[in-house]
C-alpha cells in the first residue's frame, strides 16, 4: 500500500467528488463498514479520476470507509501504475496485485515526470497475489475486516465476490451498485462544476451546428464536425442524434444520409464526456420558415418543458413533474402526447438514478442534477427537442446551461 498524495497529477484538481456526509449516512443506515466500488463510474467517484480495465477480467476496485476521515483506497493491478503516473489520483491509497516487470531505470537518462513517478512507484509498492488478497487488506487496514461491507456486484468478477462472501459470515457482503447511486444522486461542488464545464461545451458545439445550417449540408457532415469540437476540448463524443427532414423524427440516429432542405427541421440531442461527467442537451431548428404545424408543436413542447421546470424544487415528487408536464404539452396543442420520462439525472452516467417519470415517486432533493427534455417524435413529419441541465437549489433550480430555448430558424 501506498499513500498517494493530492495533487501530483492532472485530474481532481477541482475537489472532491465524493459526497462523504451522505455515503457516511447511507452506510449507517444500512448497517455497513465500507463501500467497495468496481463500475468505471464509482471507481471514479471514489477516486476523482476515471480508471477503466482493458477487459472484462481485469479488477479495479475502489474502497470507501464510513469514516469520512478515513481515506478511499484503489486496488488496481500493478501494470496500471503507468496510468496512475499520468493521471494521478488524489487522496487516495494504493493496494496493488499481481506481478509487473519492466527494465532499466531512469535515473541519469532522459525521461519525464510521468517516468519517474511510475519508476518510483514500482520500487516501492508491495503487491498482493490476486485483487481479493488487495481487497481483503485494505478493509482490514480500515477496520473492515470480517465487518459488513456493500459491494458493487455490476463489476466485480463473480469468482471474487463469491469468494469474498465466503470469506465472512453469511449476509455479511451486500450488493451496493443502488446505494453508490442513491449516494451519487447528490452532487459536491466539485461535480457540479465538472458538469457545468461539460454542459458548455456541449452548448458550444451545438451552436457551431445550427450555424452549419444550410440547403445541401449533409448530416453527417454535422455529427462530425460535433465530434471534433468537442474532441478537441478533450471531451469524448458519445450519442450524436443529428437528424434533418423526416429523420428529425429518429430518436436516435446511428447513420447518416440526408442533405438538408429548404422546409427541413433539423433536430439536435447530443452528448458528451468531460473529465468523466456527461453533457446532454438537444435543440431544434428549421430551414427557412417555420409553418404553423412546427410553430404549433414547437410552442406545446417548450410549453411542457417550462411546467416541468415551474415545479422543480426539494420535496417534489419526480413522477408528479412528469405528469404535469406531459399535461401541459396536451392542453397546449398535442392532446395526443405521450412520453415516458420527461427527464433524468444525469452525472458520471447519462442516466443517473432518479427519473422524471410516471413511475418514479422519489422526492427531489437540493443537490441534484438533472436533464430536463420534452421531445416530440412524429414519423412522416418530424421531431423537436429542448433538452438542458439545471441542479436543484434550496428553493428550485439553476441552469447548467444557457442556450437561448427557441426554434431556431436559419
Amino acid at each position: 500500500m501506498l499513500a498517494f498524495e493530492a495533487g501530483t497529477g492532472k485530474t481532481g484538481g477541482d475537489g472532491v467528488t465524493v459526497n462523504r456526509p451522505r455515503a457516511s449516512a447511507i452506510m449507517e443506515r444500512e448497517g455497513l463498514t465500507a463501500l467497495v466500488a468496481t463500475t468505471p463510474e464509482n471507481v471514479a467517484y471514489l477516486v476523482g479520476s476515471p480508471l477503466r480495465a482493458t477487459n472484462w477480467t481485469m479488477q479495479i476496485y475502489g474502497v470507501l470507509p464510513k469514516d469520512p476521515n478515513a481515506r478511499p483506497a484503489l486496488v488496481i493491478p500493478t501494470n496500471r501504475l503507468g496510468v496512475i503516473a499520468q493521471i494521478g489520483v488524489p487522496e487516495a491509497d494504493l493496494y496493488l496485485y499481481s506481478d509487473f516487470f519492466l527494465e532499466g531505470s531512469p535515473e541519469g537518462k532522459p525521461s519525464t515526470p510521468d517516468i519517474d513517478l511510475f519508476y518510483q512507484l514500482l520500487g516501492s509498492v508491495s503487491t498482493y497475489p490476486g485483487p481479493l488478497e488487495a481487497l481483503q487488506a485494505v478493509l482490514a487496514d480500515r477496520g473492515a475486516g470480517g465487518q459488513p461491507v456493500g459491494v458493487d456486484e455490476m463489476r466485480i468478477a463473480p469468482e471474487w465476490y463469491s469468494r469474498l462472501a465466503s470469506s465472512l459470515p453469511d449476509g455479511f457482503v451486500k450488493p451496493a451498485y443502488k446505494l453508490f447511486r442513491e449516494i451519487r444522486q447528490v452532487k459536491t461542488s466539485a461535480e457540479l462544476s465538472r458538469l457545468r464545464k461539460a454542459a458548455q461545451l456541449n452548448e458550444r458545439a451545438e451552436q457551431q451546428l445550427i450555424d452549419l445550417i444550410a440547403a445541401g449540408v449533409h448530416e453527417e457532415e454535422l455529427a462530425n464536425h460535433y465530434r471534433y469540437a468537442v474532441m478537441k476540448e478533450g471531451a469524448v463524443p458519445a450519442m450524436v442524434a443529428v437528424g434533418a427532414g423526416p429523420r428529425s423524427a429518429l430518436p436516435l440516429i446511428e447513420r447518416y444520409f440526408h442533405r438538408i432542405e429548404p422546409g427541413d427541421l433539423i433536430r439536435f440531442d447530443l452528448c458528451c464526456q468531460l473529465d468523466g461527467y456527461w453533457a446532454d442537451t438537444g435543440r431544434t431548428a428549421v430551414l427557412g420558415e417555420p409553418t404553423e404545424w412546427h410553430n404549433r408543436h414547437y410552442q406545446a413542447t417548450l410549453r411542457g418543458w417550462e411546467r416541468a421546470l415551474e415545479l422543480i424544487r426539494p420535496g417534489v415528487k419526480a413522477s408528479t413533474v412528469f405528469e404535469e408536464a406531459v399535461a401541459a404539452v396536451q392542453r397546449e396543442g398535442i392532446p395526443h402526447y405521450r412520453r415516458q420520462h420527461v427527464g433524468h439525472a444525469i452525472g458520471l452516467e447519462l442516466y443517473d438514478d432518479i427519473t422524471l417519470a410516471p413511475g418514479d415517486h422519489r422526492t427531489l432533493e437540493k443537490g441534484m442534477t438533472l436533464c430536463v427534455e420534452i421531445p416530440y417524435y412524429e414519423l412522416g413529419a418530424g421531431g423537436f427537442q429542448v433538452e438542458d441541465t439545471i441542479v436543484v437549489t434550496e428553493s428550485g433550480f439553476e441552469f447548467l446551461t444557457g442556450m437561448e430555448r427557441r426554434l431556431y430558424c436559419k
